[in-house]
């Protein structure tokens, strides 16, 4: 049965409005020769890779993914017969825009006019080489600007003359532009008609511009006889929508599982009226059109003086290139099982898992957890190349078993931090957590509930006589980085100090969970690192000259096999333990806040009885953490409760969604504080060797200072049209917690 649009919209994503029955992707059999293969594309794809590299497109992760799959095999397929030099321009400006376009279409940081002001800057920079003439983007705050000024850019408006550096700029903006326009649509949450989306869509892919480039790199000239220009430039665009309506096809099965509603057979469902199968059918039909189109402009001019310039077998190579690219590539053939053993045009919805990509984890994780829960426990993830491990049984499996490991932070924080103990396995690891253990532990928690109560006692005075406080900004934010700053023994006092380690711990906490590989996080938790490292140095310094009794002087006196630790070691120390005991304490407090004010009768049973904070903040932590999952890699074959992870595989352990099982939860969903023995099950902490060290100042930190808000301010309330919202992944929480104190 066909899936109607009245049923739903294609475009949701949501599993209940999936088709029934598989779908089968259509055969797009193109009437064109390949292009011969190129004997330079190895050191084409090599130099690209370290190029993005060197400028921080990409990280670690970022270059294995991309040597190690066919992602690159188009853009060095549309090098087509360029010598080797113009190829490499080609294959970095592909490069590139693989980035930019993920960078749109995996989060959040296109929106709000963020892509606007880069196009802004993009267009400033190629018509005149000022990045940013208006001063709103700084050139050296985004990688990609950086290096299309400092690099792309100079190499290659010297590959043609003005008229054609005039013709890419124009097709550039016009690609960008495109891509703008559907991000503000999806914002408003607009539709599109097939007359309005067909226009967008072929500038939105980029083909035209990329046509511009490939005339460059074979120094090749179409459009330098006016006669060639119409029918050129028809040519152009009919290869340009196989091009776009090619990936459309392969990328239904993406794109309706991410929510992403702009897609042509989508469009083709609810435009026309028509369920799943008429409308791929309807967008190959389409395909078919253009390229007997094609063929027929081709055809018309075939009388016509031609050179290599303007020879239609160039585009149709291109489209050839394409079409094969999409029919290859993984990112569009995301099925759970085995991709050998079935039919690579077949496509179940239902068991084409939802990706970390998706914003939807970062709005609403716990439907999609659900579902992975219920039909896909153990799944790859493909965009992100993780295995998605869903429930309570296995995420404890994973936490605890010996064949796991924690080298996949080589990548996530090893760039940024080198080998700490959060990279330690083993013999190393247990040695590097006895020596910070009792840092938080005992007596060292005497002296911290000292610093907890006394931070809490300064942030509450500073809200006496104001009838409304956001917590976030004035309480939950600023209390968990006071207090592990003054137990390093950093200055914390005024608010510009505050402002400046939230700052700091916010960017290397983000770089950490950097799933999406964003180049801005890349190169800013470089320099964020280095500027807090300026900061801390001196402090290092004074403590080795004149011990306290402060973190730094303990880290500074502590001894491993005799050997006092690196200044290195030190440094990052400071900044994990600064980060660390920062972020999600921060969230868990602010989480906490949540249920007490919402949660039916819950503030009047703690206020009446404050042992009761500790149950709350223990059902806090299952059913709303702030920290949603935790990454780690399988050093062989794991065999778990439901399913089998490959040797070398990194793995998602998706604790929002363990927390939440109901298989280890009666009625997961609901906050309920008289939990017993299932309480203490949950995930926000860890499991295992690597348990979170500093959980019992948290709990106290967390604890402590909820009962003095509630005790200041025992009629503390939500403000009149506040609902407080969670948002986030790597750090779940409201954004501001509006009250009447």
């Amino acid at each position: 049965m066909a899936l109607q649009p009245s049923e739903g919209d294609p475009g949701t994503g949501q599993s209940d409005h999936l088709p029934p029955t598989p779908l089968i992707i259509p055969e797009i059999q193109l009437p064109f020769a390949a292009a011969p293969p190129r004997s330079d594309s190895e050191p084409l794809r090599t130099q690209a890779l370290a190029w993005a590299q060197r400028y921080g497109l990409i990280g670690r992760r970022g270059a294995h993914r991309l040597s190690t799959t066919a992602l690159l095999e188009l853009g060095v397929a549309l090098c087509a017969r360029a010598p080797t030099p113009r190829a490499e321009i080609l294959v970095c400006w592909y490069l590139w825009a693989l980035t930019l376009d993920d960078r749109i279409d995996d989060g959040p940081w296109a929106e709000n006019g963020a892509l606007d002001r880069f196009i802004i800057a993009v267009q400033a920079l190629t018509e005149s080489g000022d990045a940013d003439p208006s001063g709103e983007i700084s050139r050296f705050d985004d990688p990609m600007l950086v290096v299309l000024a400092d690099d792309l850019w100079p190499r290659t408006q010297c590959l043609g003359g003005d008229h054609w550096r005039h013709r890419l700029v124009q097709h550039l903006i016009q690609h960008l532009r495109a891509q703008a326009t559907l991000v503000r649509l999806r914002e408003a949450d607009r539709s599109l008609t097939l007359a309005e989306y067909l226009p967008l869509r072929r500038d939105s892919f980029g083909a035209l511009f990329f046509f511009d480039l490939i005339d460059a790199a074979e120094t090749l000239d179409p459009y330098e006889h006016p006669a060639h220009t119409e029918w050129w430039s028809t040519l152009r665009e009919h290869a340009a929508d196989m091009i776009a309506w090619t990936n459309d096809i392969h990328s239904i099965a993406k794109d309706v599982v991410c929510g992403e509603r702009f897609n042509l057979v989508s469009i083709l469902a609810n435009t026309r009226g028509i369920g799943w199968p008429a409308a791929l059918e309807s967008a190959h039909q389409m395909v078919n059109t253009a390229v007997a189109q094609f063929t027929v402009v081709a055809a018309r001019h075939a009388n016509q003086r031609r050179t290599a310039a303007t020879d239609p077998d160039r585009l149709s190579q291109v489209v050839r290139a394409a079409a094969d690219w999409h029919r290859s590539v993984s990112r569009y053939h995301l099925q759970t099982t085995d991709a050998s053993a079935q039919d690579n045009r077949q496509v179940d919805l239902k068991l084409t898992p939802p990706t970390l990509k998706s914003r939807q984890f970062e709005i609403d994780p716990y439907p999609l957890y659900e579902r992975l829960r219920t039909t896909l426990p153990i799944v790859y993830d493909e965009p992100t190349d993780v295995w998605l491990v869903s429930r309570h049984v296995d995420v404890k499996a994973v936490l605890t078993q010996p064949g796991v490991s924690n080298n996949n932070y080589s990548w996530q924080i090893g760039p940024l931090l080198g080998h700490t103990i959060v990279t330690m396995d083993g013999c190393e690891h247990a040695q590097h957590r006895a020596l910070l253990s009792p840092a938080f532990r005992s007596q060292a928690l005497v002296a911290l509930e000292a610093s907890i109560t006394s931070v809490t006692t300064d942030l509450l005075a500073h809200m006496h006589g104001r009838s409304q406080v956001d917590l976030i900004a004035d309480f939950t934010a600023a209390l968990p980085v006071r207090v592990m700053a003054r137990a390093l023994g950093l200055p914390a006092q005024t608010l510009e100090e505050v402002e400046r380690l939230k700052r700091w711990c916010a960017v290397g906490f983000a770089y950490m969970g950097n799933y999406r590989q964003d180049p801005a996080l890349l190169t800013g938790g470089l320099s964020n690192r280095d500027s807090f490292y300026d900061f801390i140095q001196p402090h290092i310094d004074a403590r080795r000259a004149e011990p306290s009794d402060d973190l730094i002087s303990q880290l500074l006196a502590a001894r491993i096999d005799g050997q006092p630790l690196s200044e290195t070691f030190v440094r990052s120390y400071c900044a994990i333990l600064m980060t660390a005991g920062s972020e999600t304490s921060h969230g868990a407090l602010a989480n906490l806040i949540v249920n007490l004010l919402s949660e039916p009768g819950v503030k009047e049973a703690v206020m009446a009885n404050p042992d009761l904070m500790d149950n709350a903040l223990t059902e806090t932590l299952r059913r709303n953490p702030p920290l949603q999952l935790v990454l780690r890699e399988a050093r062989e074959s794991l065999q778990l409760p439901s399913g089998t992870i490959p040797a070398g595989a990194t793995l998602a352990c998706l604790i929002g969604s363990a927390n939440r099982d109901p298989d280890q939860f009666i009625d997961p969903d609901t906050f309920n504080m008289s939990r017993t023995e299932q309480a203490t099950s949950h995930f926000a902490f860890g499991a295992g060797r690597h348990f979170c060290l500093g959980s019992m100042l948290a709990r106290m930190e967390i604890t402590i200072s909820a009962r003095m808000l509630l005790q200041t301010f025992p009629n503390m309330r939500w403000a009149p049209g506040f609902t407080p919202t969670e948002r986030g992944f790597l750090n779940r929480c409201p954004e501001q917690l509006e009250v009447v104190l």
